[in-house]
């Protein structure tokens, strides 16, 4: 069975490791594409989710090579900073936009 792995930045993956799961904290200066070729060649895993201010900054060489393979599938999650604290608010529309194009569109009602 695939394994699953949360890369995320300090302090925050203590609540997901209660819940059981594999996390790996790293820091914002961190190399991201480094630890998930590192994580990639371990084997083992069906889905690594990632940070969304880290996910960002995965090169598309990275993405390449292990959508070349298949697993393990990679997606952004979005946590809260605090407790009770709301995210930023963008669409999910916008999200997707500013990602495929790689560019910041601002979009009207």
């Amino acid at each position: 069975m695939a394994a699953l792995l949360l890369i995320t930045g300090k302090g925050i993956a203590r609540g997901f490791r209660l819940g059981g799961f594999k996390c790996r904290e790293i820091e914002e200066d961190s190399d991201i594409d480094e630890v998930i070729e590192e994580e990639f060649e371990a084997g083992g895993l069906g889905l690594i989710c990632v940070e969304e201010r880290f996910h960002e900054r995965i090169s598309d060489r990275v993405l390449r090579r292990v959508r070349k393979r298949g697993l393990p599938v990679i997606i952004s999650m979005d946590i809260p900073g605090r407790w009770n604290e709301a995210a930023p608010e963008e669409s999910h529309i916008a999200r997707l936009i500013r990602r495929a194009i790689g560019y910041q569109m601002k979009l009207r009602k």
